[in-house]
């Protein structure tokens, strides 16, 4: 397959996103970052981790628009609902089952994995439609794309594995066809990032035009201010 398409979700604890990149394998550019918040007057690289459902557990809606939705409803109507706002790391040292419930705002709990899948959903039907906007109509599937997906190195397996569930429930990828899922600890891809970045400004030694990757040897530090 001579074409490299790919879209890649950071899914964090306060705030996700996607990137994507549909060029052919030996082409050297850097992928495309789809920008959120328009409709609140924000240009930022990520929207909230924040997801709202209807009385009913339906989904209506993600990232700032579900948080001014639920924070402009009265109070039995913000009651009913289901708002749910930095969940990811509900996951860490629980004992992860498919039956697992995680709290709403206001108490009320819901399936975990409903409440990642549907995220998950959101992120995925978006990056397909907003690619399709910017490649002159090509219409795309998710089995045209490998995905990656970010998760936190201290997440144990059970963790991962759950995220792998809620990926496959979302349609991001066929069940029992994983190999166009990653998993992608959130450190080793950072370090990938800066490991392409250019000296100049990240290596305190004068190495030139050296990239970190071309410098065996350097010592460095990721710190994730998140």
């Amino acid at each position: 397959m001579g074409d490299s398409f790919i879209i890649a979700i950071d899914f964090g604890t306060a705030y996700s996103g996607y990137a994507f990149s549909i060029t052919s394998r030996d082409e050297e550019t850097d992928p495309f970052l789809k920008v959120w918040g328009q409709e609140v007057g924000l240009e930022t690289p990520k929207a909230p981790t924040c997801i709202l459902f209807d009385e009913h557990e339906e989904f209506v809606s993600f990232g700032y628009e579900a948080k001014e939705m639920y924070l402009t409803k009265k109070g039995h109507e913000a009651r009913e609902q289901y708002f749910f706002n930095c969940f990811k790391m509900a996951l860490y040292g629980k004992k992860i089952t498919r039956n697992l419930k995680i709290k709403a705002a206001n108490g009320k709990e819901m399936t975990a994995m409903k409440v990642f899948t549907e995220a998950l959903r959101f992120l995925k039907d978006d990056a397909l439609q907003y690619i399709a906007t910017n490649t002159e109509g090509r219409k795309f599937t998710a089995s045209d794309f490998t995905w990656v997906l970010t998760v936190p190195a201290i997440w144990d397996h059970s963790a991962k594995q759950f995220m792998r569930e809620a990926a496959t429930q979302a349609g991001i990828v066929p069940k029992g066809n994983s190999d166009q899922l990653v998993i992608a600890l959130e450190p080793e891809a950072a370090s990938v990032f800066c490991k392409r970045l250019p000296s100049d400004g990240f290596i305190a030694e004068n190495r030139g035009e050296d990239k970190l990757d071309q410098s065996p040897g350097t010592q460095y530090i990721i710190v994730d201010c998140g």
